[in-house]
C-alpha cells in the first residue's frame, strides 16, 4: 500500500492514547537522528487535493515544492494563473501576478503554518506547546496528529496530521472537518542539497 494510503486510513485511529507522543521519546530518537542529517534544501513535485462540503469530488492542484531549513516551504502552483504560496517564521506570503499579497491576520492559519515550519524541520518541542502530538510508526513510514490544545484553535482549525518516510515528509493534511480538508501529496525528492540561486530564491522564497 502506498505511504499515503497508508497514513490516510491510519491517521483517525492515531488519536488516542496509546499514541500520545513525547518530544524525546526514545523510539523516534534514531528517526530524529536521521532528520537531523538530512540536506538543509530539496526539491519535489506535489500534487494538492481539496474537498469541499459542496463538491463529492476533491480540486486537484500540481506543482513543486521546494524546502529549505533556513527560508521555510515553497509552493509553487504553474498554470494559467500562476501562483506561488510561500510560508516561513514570518507567516504566509501569495505571489501572484507580479505581486506579493500577505493574508489577513488569522490565528487558525498563523498556527497551522507555524506547525508545518515545526515539522518539517521536527522539532517536536516547541510544537507540543501548542499541540498534543500523537504518533505511530511502520517500518520507515511514520504518521504524526496533531491537535491544538486550545478548544477555539481545535474548532476552527481541526487537525492536523503529516506522514512520511524515514526523513522524507510525504504527506500533509490539514482536516478541519470530514467534509473539508485540504491534503498535499510530496514525491520523493528530485533534488537535495541544492544551493538555490540568486534567481531562485527571489521568485520562490522571500
Amino acid at each position: 500500500m502506498p505511504l499515503w494510503a497508508w497514513a490516510a486510513a491510519e491517521s483517525g485511529a492515531l488519536v488516542a492514547p496509546e499514541h500520545r507522543l513525547q518530544p524525546d521519546d526514545p523510539a523516534w530518537r534514531d528517526l530524529l537522528s536521521a532528520i537531523e542529517q538530512r540536506p538543509a534544501t530539496g526539491v519535489s513535485d506535489f500534487e494538492e487535493r481539496r474537498w469541499f462540503s459542496f463538491k463529492k469530488t476533491p480540486i486537484v492542484l500540481k506543482g513543486e515544492a521546494r524546502v529549505s531549513t533556513e527560508r521555510g516551504l515553497s509552493l509553487d502552483y504553474p498554470g494559467a494563473e500562476p501562483r506561488t504560496v510561500i510560508i516561513d517564521e514570518r507567516g504566509m506570503l501569495v505571489r501572484e501576478a507580479g505581486r506579493d499579497m500577505a493574508p489577513p491576520a488569522d490565528a487558525r492559519a498563523s498556527a497551522a503554518n507555524l506547525a508545518l515550519l515545526h515539522v518539517l524541520r521536527f522539532n517536536l518541542r516547541p510544537l507540543a506547546e501548542s499541540f498534543e502530538i500523537y504518533g505511530e510508526r511502520n517500518g520507515s513510514a511514520w504518521t504524526l496528529a496533531l491537535v491544538p490544545r486550545a478548544d477555539a484553535l481545535r474548532r476552527t482549525l481541526g487537525q492536523i496530521t503529516v506522514a512520511g518516510e524515514s526523513a522524507a515528509v510525504r504527506r500533509i493534511e490539514l482536516r478541519r472537518s470530514p467534509t473539508q480538508r485540504v491534503e498535499i501529496l510530496i514525491e520523493p525528492p528530485r533534488a537535495q542539497g541544492v544551493a538555490f540561486s540568486a534567481d531562485e530564491v527571489r521568485r520562490f522564497f522571500r
